[in-house]
């Protein structure tokens, strides 16, 4: 049996008896700690995927040690300022050994859940569904009969609109004006001149 857990962001692939290093754990050397947090649980041919947790999966450690992982150097440098810092870091880690490993249960039990909790699901759901489909199947009778009591209205032929005359701007008018009165000046001096005679 096999088992995807979850410890400090970090996903571990375990089976009974494995001995491996994690994240902090907050428990003391040689005390047994539980996780809920699995993510994936293997029983031969039996795979169970959580959602993203397995329902009643539980994996038991043993605490071998509380330790810390190997040295690491962090440096920061910055040019032309005469700054250079150095600094090493020890993260916290947990020795851990798998004890034991439950939940998932067999293909056979899941699937007779299922089916049960489905059922139960589709039996609460009918009596709301019936109802509701009575209550679609009247309105659409209701508004039929409205409709053939109401009078039909009598379509009325559209007129055709009259034409809009035009109403002359002030300034067409006094172009108009001041065309004529050339005209008729010019018209008035063809006649006051004489003409002239040829030799």
């Amino acid at each position: 049996m096999k088992a995807v857990v979850e410890l400090g962001g970090k996903q571990y692939l375990v089976e009974p008896g494995t001995i491996f290093l994690a994240e902090k754990v907050p428990a003391d050397k040689g005390q047994t700690w539980t996780t809920d947090q699995v993510l994936m649980i293997v029983d031969g041919d039996d795979v169970v995927l959580g959602r993203p947790y397995v329902e009643d999966g539980k994996v038991t450690f043993t605490v071998l040690d509380q330790t810390k992982r190997t040295k690491i150097i962090v440096q920061k440098y910055r040019p032309k300022k005469a700054y250079l810092r150095t600094r090493g870091h020890r993260q916290h880690a947990s020795q851990l050994q798998v004890e034991i490993i439950e939940g998932g249960g067999k293909r056979e039990e899941r699937t007779v859940d299922k089916k049960a909790t489905k059922k139960k699901k589709k039996a609460e759901k009918k009596p709301e569904v019936v109802a509701e489909s009575a209550e679609k199947a009247e309105k659409p009778k209701k508004a039929k009969e409205t409709k053939a009591k109401a009078p039909k209205k009598t379509a009325k032929k559209a007129e055709p609109k009259k034409a809009a005359k035009k109403t002359e701007t002030k300034k067409a008018k006094d172009t108009k004006k001041s065309k004529e009165t050339k005209k008729t000046a010019e018209k008035k001096g063809k006649a006051t001149k004489p003409k002239e005679k040829s030799d």
